[in-house]
């Protein structure tokens, strides 16, 4: 959020300093009330030009292990908001703003419905007895 070297927010339109160039569809092509096929927007995707529209609240991958930020629409990884990035950030700011008073959501159980990933293992075997 401005905390680092560069001293820029890796979330659209906090700040003043953020990406400009956003990997997503939506905020690169403009709102003309056309409709464009895949292949139609990619005149925006190679455009240097800032994006014509904010996904406001997204967080972008963010910079490199060196704390270098390309803010290119090219390179997705680092200018593209994903649901897998994004939702660490969504979880957080649950945590930050639900009270047990609002809407009765405990947040240290807010996930408990969640299934896992993987199937859950086999209980280990009783201990060996000669």
């Amino acid at each position: 959020m401005g905390k680092n070297p560069l001293k820029m927010s890796y979330i659209v339109g906090y700040g003043d300093k953020f990406p400009r160039h956003v990997h997503h569809r939506g905020a690169s092509i403009p709102h003309n009330k056309r409709r464009y096929s895949c292949t139609g927007g990619w005149k925006w995707k190679d455009s240097s030009k800032p994006n014509p529209n904010n996904v406001t609240g997204a967080m972008v991958g963010g910079p490199d292990r060196f704390d270098h930020f390309h803010d290119s629409r090219n390179n997705y990884s680092y200018t593209e908001p994903t649901l897998a990035g994004n939702a660490g950030l969504v979880a957080a700011l649950v945590s930050l703003t639900v009270t047990d008073a609002n809407y009765g959501i405990d947040k240290n159980s807010i996930f408990e419905a969640v299934p896992p990933l993987y199937p859950q293992s086999p209980p280990p075997p009783p201990p060996w007895r000669p």
